[in-house]
């Protein structure tokens, strides 16, 4: 009979005790200890042999030689049974052990955090730092005081660039990358609730960290362990993510500056990268699509010097990019830009849009950038360039005036981008943009289109229109209708 087997079924205290001090001696691997009191555990509560499963943890708390194995053991009954003896037992063997115990004990150390205060965390950190093992390090990070928490940020961070490095040399794996996200994950539990000004390093540390794995959740090949979830990456991922802009959003803008120019301190390519036409790794180029989703959610929190410096660089390199992912995070960050009252990139990008419309965005697309450029001009200290980004439109629609199909169909979605532009132009200019609507709409040949456009300023654009311009817009569409209508 195995020891084991002994130490879940004897009815002799003598002999659990034997065997149990004999099992703390021999075995030098703590995690096996650890997994053999869990079982034990589990096997005596379920006989109901308590008294005998108390034999087991006072003859651990006898222990004076090899502490780290009588910790291992009396913390899996501990875990696997909550019994009061037991927690008290581990307490005291705590306190008791000196360092960390060594690197099979880092794991145990993992299963106790969660249940027991250990007064040596700082050394097990150390020890995990010294074993490179990230996984420990992310499983203690959120037991750490947020005093101390920077540290095993820098750790998570080193093995995120390095994981960076070797999958560029083809070395890397996926398991690699996973490790350090729910590592990262770990770290930013202390980003949630917190507000200490020294917690700003760590969301730099840990926002490099994804960006550093982010390669993992874009890639496409069949056996990666992302297959299924994507760019929203697993639950680690979410989790950390959210914590990450939770923190951002609560920060006024000189620490969201500050802490923004920090990421770009650690990750070199977010500067480079905008200003050279070189393509370089996908490791590099993941990096850059992670920052441009988190720089999305939090552009209103920035100054117009970091938007203009640090943010648009990057959207710019990507806003024509071939890659959708990256194509369509720019286009994003964009948007969140002028969302937050950015206003002077607007004009660029009206003209941007109508260039791409309608071979790589469709008019739904068009209609949402080019009425963001306008609303973001129309809230600035320059409303007038929205008569520039009207002008461009009108020009566009007049490009189309041709007869065929497809100009046709051109002529009908740009006129009701301009149409839906009445909700969001400046009020001076609104005069302009209906008797430019009145002009191509009793232009327009095809009865088909007229009322089409009519049907999306009635169905859609009073909507969102302010109060204050429905019932001249009402009056408007009225009027509009009637002369449509007339010329059945």
């Amino acid at each position: 009979m195995n020891a084991g087997r002994v130490l879940a079924t004897s009815t002799s205290r003598n002999v659990v005790s034997e065997v149990t001090r004999d099992i703390v001696m021999r075995t030098s691997d703590m995690y096996e200890l650890f997994e053999l009191g869990r079982s034990v555990g589990l096997e005596r509560q379920r006989n109901g042999s308590m008294e005998m499963l108390e034999a087991v943890v006072r003859a651990c708390s006898d222990e004076q030689e090899h502490l780290a194995g009588a910790l291992a053991l009396a913390g899996g009954v501990f875990v696997a049974t909550q019994n009061k003896h037991a927690r008290r037992v581990c307490d005291a063997l705590v306190r008791r052990q000196n360092g960390a115990g060594g690197p099979s004990m880092l794991r145990v150390w993992c299963e106790l955090a969660p249940y027991i205060r250990l007064p040596n965390i700082h050394e097990v950190v150390a020890e995990a730092e010294r074993m490179c093992d990230v996984s420990v390090l992310g499983n203690l990070a959120p037991f750490v005081s947020e005093q101390s928490v920077e540290r095993v940020a820098s750790a998570v961070h080193a093995a995120s660039v390095d994981v960076l490095l070797r999958m560029e040399m083809g070395t890397a794996s996926y398991e690699d990358a996973h490790r350090v996200v729910c590592a990262a994950a770990g770290v930013a539990q202390h980003l949630v609730d917190g507000t200490d000004r020294g917690l700003d390093r760590v969301w730099a540390l840990v926002s490099d960290a994804l960006a550093s794995t982010h390669w993992a959740s874009v890639c496409t090949s069949s056996d990666q362990i992302y297959e299924d979830v994507g760019r929203a990456g697993t639950e680690d991922y979410r989790r950390a993510c959210t914590a990450l802009v939770s923190y951002a959003q609560r920060q006024n803008s000189e620490r969201a500056d500050a802490m923004v120019n920090a990421v770009f301190a650690l990750q070199p390519c977010l500067r480079y990268l905008p200003r050279s036409s070189v393509r370089v790794g996908r490791g590099r180029e993941g990096a850059v699509l992670f920052y441009m989703d988190l720089l999305e959610h939090i552009a209103g929190q920035l100054t117009t010097r970091t938007v203009n410096a640090l943010v648009m660089p990057l959207a710019v390199r990507y806003v024509q990019s071939v890659e959708r992912d990256w194509f369509e995070s720019a286009h994003a960050l964009i948007l969140s830009v002028l969302d937050a009252g950015h206003a002077k990139v607007a004009v660029w990008y009206a003209r941007v849009v109508l260039a791409l419309y309608p071979q790589r965005i469709n008019m739904d697309l068009l209609d949402i950038s080019f009425t963001a450029a306008i609303r973001a001009l129309a809230h600035s200290s320059s409303p007038e360039l929205s008569q520039s980004c009207i002008d461009l439109l009108i020009a566009r629609i007049d490009e189309c005036a041709a007869s065929g199909v497809e100009r046709g169909v051109r002529r009908r979605e740009l006129l009701c981008v301009l149409a839906s532009q009445v909700a969001s132009v400046p009020l001076d200019l609104l005069s302009f943009v209906m008797t430019s609507v009145d002009e191509h709409v009793d232009c327009e040949p095809l009865w088909a289109t007229r009322r089409d456009v009519v049907g999306h300023v009635q169905d859609t654009v009073l909507e969102n229109a302010e109060l204050e311009r429905r019932p001249v817009l009402a009056s408007w569409v009225w009027r509009m209708r009637a002369r449509v209508d007339a010329r059945l």
